[in-house]
């Protein structure tokens, strides 16, 4: 198994993964799944631990600015050296499968083909709010005016425009740039803009392109001509909303979409 799933987990949303592994079970797939605990109570909560690798974090004396990010840095830093996996699909809980597309071979060549473009979807935004969650994710982490100028003066928004996955590989490095337990940024956002950094992606945007001002989060359409667009420049459709795939499911069964996310919404 070359990628496992890495999800921070808490009571409320239990049953999605309860789904989710059912969803698993019924089609015969093997997929390594790490669930990521609060504590030991809500470990002993969960009635499925047979069907997953668990995390249980340990007690934090520490408030942290955000859990949730908290979570996923901490199984990232747990994981970063076991070389059963090249690479880590960081998620929520709120997720389910396609499941004609998720096997091992649809979503490694997924995965391998964001790391050979090197390409990062994001659209315009002129919101102050989300461009200070750009600003702060860039100058208090990394500083330098590269991303200031990639970003186009923090104007291009990419959170979960693509699936959110870590190269093994790079891990160690990444890791030892931030100080995961006092970030309360948007954890893949900060990661994208290390892979700016040290390994020569970059931003494309898709406004002009789609007349979308905002990332590909949520993204939705019924306009067969602009997922085209997306498609000629080597934009995955891997991590997808229901509704999006509900509007365009030949196509994106076609396109090996596999992931369905953002199911509370």
């Amino acid at each position: 198994m070359k990628f496992c799933f890495i999800i921070p987990i808490h009571i409320k949303h239990y049953n999605y993964i309860y789904n989710l592994l059912n969803l698993i079970d019924a089609n015969k797939i093997e997929i390594d799944i790490y669930l990521v605990f609060s504590n030991e109570g809500d470990y002993n909560i969960f009635n499925k631990k047979d069907k997953t690798k668990n995390i249980v974090m340990p007690n934090i004396n520490t408030p942290t600015p955000s859990i949730v990010t908290y979570k996923k840095f901490y199984a990232l830093n747990q994981l970063k050296d076991n070389h059963n996996y090249d690479y880590f699909i960081v998620c929520d809980a709120e997720i389910s499968i396609i499941p004609e597309n998720f096997n091992e071979e649809n979503i490694l060549n997924k995965i391998n083909k964001i790391y050979e473009n090197k390409t990062i979807y994001g659209g315009e935004v002129d919101i102050n709010w989300v461009k200070n969650i750009t600003q702060s994710s860039t100058y208090s982490i990394f500083g330098g005016d590269k991303l200031k100028e990639t970003t186009h003066n923090y104007n291009l928004y990419i959170w979960w425009s693509d699936l959110p996955v870590y190269k093994r590989e790079y891990l160690s490095h990444f890791l030892s740039l931030i100080d995961y337990d006092k970030i309360t940024h948007f954890d893949h956002i900060i990661y994208l803009y290390y892979l700016i950094l040290h390994h020569d992606f970059n931003i494309l945007n898709i406004t002009p392109l789609v007349n979308h001002n905002w990332s590909l989060e949520s993204y939705n359409t019924r306009n067969g001509i602009h997922l085209n667009i997306l498609k000629n420049h080597n934009y995955g459709f891997s991590f997808i909303t229901p509704q999006l795939y509900n509007n365009n499911e030949e196509f994106l069964k076609k396109e090996g979409s596999f992931l369905l996310y953002h199911l509370d919404r």
